[in-house]
């Protein structure tokens, strides 16, 4: 079969294969590869160039129309070129919180209470005019004075009535408590132990320190000791040491017999005793135990005395003497306790 011309002939634009003979490997195989190589290219028909040509007349004059009518509008309205263009968007509603006006209402001020109206003042019938008296016979027309009816001094027979009392002594049995006007004496103590056995000796040791003296403790424990001596049989006999930093009997000789004479030289004795020092007890038991009594009493306000603490000094003695701890407070002398 013969080679058949394509459709539609290549444009114009293709080269011509001889026009160029001096092309490099790639133009020379696009030419070779034209489907009209070797042949004169037809020329287009009239009617297609010319309906060519007539729609891009069309097209530039509908360019050229709008585009003098684009200016022609922009020229008549010019702040309406630079304005946006309309936002079709709904907003979102704007919400504007008002704060809530508060209405006081304030309550209207009560009306004022008229008082009750009074009735109009009755006006006084006039007083007729006294007729002048003439002052009877023995006296005269002058005014008597007033006498006061309050007197200015109490008569005297009152004042003799109204004596201010004078001040009764009064016997105190607690020493803590002084009243104004009061006496102190020596309070009613209860013995510290009963009578004794007949023919016994018995050594009483007081404490005399300065811690005695506090809330009368050297005087309960001195009433005590009075107390106790008055209930001793008369063949008892005792003894009585005071000490504080010291040792010392109130007593002349060793041991006396509980006879009314030497109880009052005892109480004496006791009487004229101070609250002074510091207490040694070791001291005191020492110069009680060298007297060998049959049982000491020891009279004070220690609270940690025991055995253990004159068991170095009884030791030296020849017989085992029991010491009996009587202890001093402010309610009185309690009743002894031996140390075991």
């Amino acid at each position: 079969m013969g080679s058949r011309s394509p459709r539609f002939p290549l444009p114009t634009c293709y080269p011509d294969p001889q026009a160029f003979p001096k092309l490099g490997f790639r133009s020379q195989t696009l030419l070779d590869m034209s489907p009209n190589m070797g042949h004169t290219p037809r020329k287009k028909p009239t009617r297609y160039r010319r309906a060519i040509a007539g729609s891009v007349v069309v097209h530039l004059l509908l360019v050229s129309v709008g585009s003098v009518a684009f200016r022609a509008g922009s020229v008549a309205n010019p702040g309406q070129a630079n304005q946006p263009g309309i936002d079709t968007r709904a907003d979102e509603p704007t919400l504007r919180l008002l704060p809530e006006e508060l209405s006081v209402t304030m309550p209207a001020p009560p009306e004022p209470i008229k008082p009750p109206e009074e009735p109009p003042p009755t006006p006084e019938p006039p007083v007729a005019p006294v007729a002048s008296q003439s002052p009877a016979e023995g006296t005269t027309g002058a005014r008597p004075p007033v006498k006061n009816i309050v007197p200015n001094t109490l008569p005297t027979e009152v004042l003799a009535i109204m004596r201010r009392p004078k001040a009764t002594p009064v016997r105190v049995t607690d020493p803590n408590v002084k009243p104004a006007g009061a006496v102190t004496s020596a309070p009613l103590s209860p013995a510290i132990h009963g009578a004794m056995k007949s023919g016994q000796t018995v050594l009483y040791v007081l404490d005399c320190s300065g811690s005695m003296g506090e809330f009368g403790k050297l005087t309960l424990a001195r009433a005590a000791l009075v107390s106790t001596l008055r209930r001793q049989p008369a063949d008892v006999r005792f003894q009585v040491i005071a000490y504080n930093s010291t040792a010392r009997s109130i007593l002349p000789g060793l041991f006396v017999v509980a006879t009314p004479a030497n109880i009052t030289t005892a109480e004496t004795g006791l009487a004229s005793l101070k609250a002074t020092g510091r207490s040694n007890h070791i001291e005191a038991i020492r110069a009680a135990a060298a007297l060998r009594p049959d049982v000491i009493v020891l009279l004070t306000d220690a609270e940690d005395l025991t055995l253990a603490t004159f068991k170095a000094v009884l030791a030296g003695v020849g017989k085992s003497v029991p010491v009996c701890v009587a202890r001093v407070t402010a309610e009185g002398v309690g009743s002894p306790r031996e140390l075991k």
